[in-house]
């Protein structure tokens, strides 16, 4: 058994609904194991239960502030509540679990037709993935339940970097449909989970923005916004790094029956393209941790400075982040800082964030990962 005392600053972040305890909101630990399933008081008083790792930067993430066990049953009655808020929308295609936003940290589950793609961010989990598995076929009935938990860098240490079939049949090739698009998702090959769900408003929303031109797509990967934007008859550019990424986005382009010029170089490095009335960078979290926002802050800025001096006047960006480390004060910042060094005026277009199916809490903004920025530049 672990039990896990907090201090009274831990206390009160559990009462406040976070789900995350560092080591210094802990008091004490009695356990011989590692890892596995705590039972978490403050004094006498009983929190709650939730996973363990005594290696990881967080310990301590909450699970449930009643007294019950982690089963396969609790599992089951989990993804029923997060089944429930998600079936009047998105029903082939969406996010079906999106961890502490269902409450369960580190567990993330995406559905593509009859295939459900499954990572496991924690080793307490990790232990659990038969119990995790009865319950997503107990609820799901999928076809397939495949795993990509091979992660660039690890989450937590000590967890396994997992891919494979979980459940029934290998996971064939889809076609994702979304809003009058069409997106070959190969869930084996692809980054992640095999697409990026969470960018779905986003490419909406620059459909509007979009109009006769050229647009830039920066960080493309499978061409999703390049595409968005080629359908509405802009002249398109995109970027990325991997020519595995590249060749599917091609694909994609061909499918929508659009044009689309893929380009394959650094998209950190603009030198060499043209002008544009609409440039959007999409990069990767850039950072893992607080301490590192100066870095990122730098970052971001050479990219936004390469971004203007290519931008059309009043032409359009959108700058996004997946970092939680990177708010929306410092896209804020960034896009101000350049474009008033070069003389210009910024008037914010608005925010995109996370769709429906990706819920968060309130009571942790960490939660909230997922902004972008959209702008015109000009001259005054």
């Amino acid at each position: 058994m672990i039990v896990v005392y907090l201090n009274k600053r831990g206390r009160e972040k559990i009462k406040r609904g976070h789900l995350w305890i560092y080591e210094d909101e802990m008091k004490s630990t009695n356990s011989d194991e590692e890892v596995g399933v705590a039972n978490i008081f403050f004094e006498d008083e009983f929190l709650g239960r939730g996973l363990y790792n005594s290696k990881a930067d967080n310990p301590l993430k909450v699970l449930t502030r009643t007294y019950e066990e982690i089963n396969e049953e609790f599992f089951v009655r989990r993804f029923q509540m997060a089944w429930k808020r998600r079936k009047k929308f998105y029903p082939r295609f969406r996010r079906e679990f999106n961890a502490e936003g269902d409450l369960i940290p580190s567990l993330i589950v995406d559905r593509f037709y009859d295939t459900l793609v499954l990572q496991i961010r924690s080793k307490a989990l990790e232990n659990m993935k038969e119990e995790i598995v009865n319950a997503l076929v107990k609820v799901y009935n999928p076809l397939t339940i495949y795993e990509r938990s091979d992660f660039e860098s690890l989450p937590e240490p000590n967890l396994s970097r997992e891919k494979g079939v979980l459940y029934g049949l290998y996971p064939r090739e889809e076609i994702l449909r979304e809003d009058g698009l069409k997106f070959k998702v190969n869930v084996v090959k692809g980054q992640k989970t095999g697409f990026f769900y969470d960018q779905r408003d986003s490419r909406i929303f620059v459909k509007k923005l979009a109009s006769r031109g050229k647009a830039l797509d920066l960080f493309t990967y499978t061409g999703g916004f390049a595409i968005a934007l080629a359908s509405k008859g802009m002249e398109v550019d995109a970027i990325d790094i991997s020519i595995e990424d590249l060749n599917v986005a091609a694909e994609n382009a061909e499918m929508n029956k659009v044009k689309v010029n893929f380009i394959c170089q650094d998209a950190f490095d603009l030198s060499g393209l043209k002008m544009y009335d609409i440039i959007v960078a999409d990069p990767p979290s850039l950072i893992k941790k607080r301490s590192q926002r100066p870095k990122a802050f730098e970052l971001l800025k050479n990219l936004v400075d390469q971004m203007i001096e290519h931008l059309n006047e009043n032409g359009k960006i959108g700058l996004c982040s997946c970092a939680y480390n990177i708010d929306r004060d410092m896209l804020k910042k960034v896009v101000l800082k350049s474009a008033s060094e070069k003389g210009k005026v910024v008037k914010l277009i608005g925010w995109t964030g996370l769709p429906l199916d990706h819920p968060h809490l309130l009571s942790m903004p960490e939660t909230d990962y997922l902004k972008c920025l959209w702008a015109e530049v000009s001259s005054f």
